[in-house]
């Protein structure tokens, strides 16, 4: 058994696109940032856009072969952090796998307790801390499956997993299908108390059920820069149908079928050194529908950074 790191490929040694080191036990560290967001747009008037008090761990992970772990820990927030954004309860779960043509995507989110990051958009807003609405809950699942269709010359484990190195710049397009349901309530509505008055107060909405399946076709590109350097980004739009009930703050809102609008982004980017690697990415995943005047978005995001380091560990 050999615990020496692999040497970097070498990007004009062949005519491969990637080379493929899951044969080689890849460990990382990483820190992870998790989300789970609501913005109110009316196009007249602006919007307004609110976030929990966010979720930041420390984490490491293991890739070998078909195999591949992660575990990380959320760090506890300051007292000052509290103060300013206020208190946050959270679960999120997401998961995602990565094959050479298939891969899927799926996460699990609740969250409890919001804050509004543009009240100086409306009021003229000097306090220390932000507007609240401790009693907003988000509860969010989603799946998100996809086909690559040039895994000839492209990867998809090389930007996000590493245990794959893209060689040279390919991309390719994909297609799938994509479900959500996102269950919002808030019983004082979404505009914090202290803005209200000067905030649109025909938004009358208080909670709502949102279930939205439909299908996606996108397209993924990969840069290689120098043999080392790798910058990747995706886009992909869906459109489908989605089923939306909920109440206002004097009547139910009925059950309305109408049109679902998704898109799902990725970027990422990292350098292979000798050694050792650096990678950086994040995706987002927004769903957006139409209430009266208004839209509604929301979204699932996650951020990462992390180091990471290979090893042959085969029998010689």
């Amino acid at each position: 058994m050999s615990l020496f790191a692999a040497d970097p490929p070498d990007a004009d040694s062949t005519n491969v696109y990637y080379d493929d080191w899951t044969d080689l036990l890849s460990l990382k560290i990483f820190t992870l940032t998790k989300s789970n967001s609501l913005e109110v747009i009316h196009p007249p008037d602006g919007q307004i856009v609110l976030r929990p008090n966010g979720n930041t761990g420390l984490g490491v992970g293991v890739n070998y072969k078909f195999i591949g772990i992660a575990l990380s820990y959320g760090l506890p927030k300051s007292q000052s952090s509290i103060d300013k954004y206020g208190k946050t309860n959270s679960f999120d779960v997401q998961v995602s796998f990565f094959g050479k043509r298939i891969g899927f995507d799926g996460y699990l989110q609740g969250y409890k307790g919001y804050y509004m990051v543009n009240p100086q958009d409306h009021v003229d807003w000097e306090e220390s801390y932000y507007p609240q609405i401790s009693d907003l809950r988000i509860l969010s699942i989603g799946a998100n499956a996809f086909y690559m269709f040039n895994s000839e010359q492209f990867s998809y484990k090389a930007a996000y997993l590493r245990n794959v190195v893209q060689k040279k710049s390919a991309g390719s397009f994909s297609a799938g299908v994509f479900f959500y349901q996102d269950l919002v309530n808030s019983d004082n509505g979404f505009v914090p108390e202290e803005v209200s008055d000067s905030v649109w107060l025909e938004f009358d909405l208080k909670q709502f059920n949102a279930i939205s399946l439909g299908v996606s076709a996108g397209y993924q590109y990969t840069f290689v820069i120098r043999g080392n350097f790798y910058i990747s980004l995706q886009a992909t739009p869906g459109i489908g149908y989605r089923r939306l009930s909920g109440s206002t703050m004097e009547e139910g809102l009925g059950i309305v079928n109408q049109l679902a609008g998704q898109i799902q982004a990725r970027a990422a980017l990292g350098y292979e050194f000798k050694h050792f690697y650096l990678g950086a990415m994040g995706s987002t995943i927004i769903r957006s529908f139409k209430y009266k005047d208004y839209e509604v978005d929301l979204g699932t995001q996650q951020f990462r950074v992390m180091i990471g380091k290979r090893f042959d560990v085969s029998r010689k």
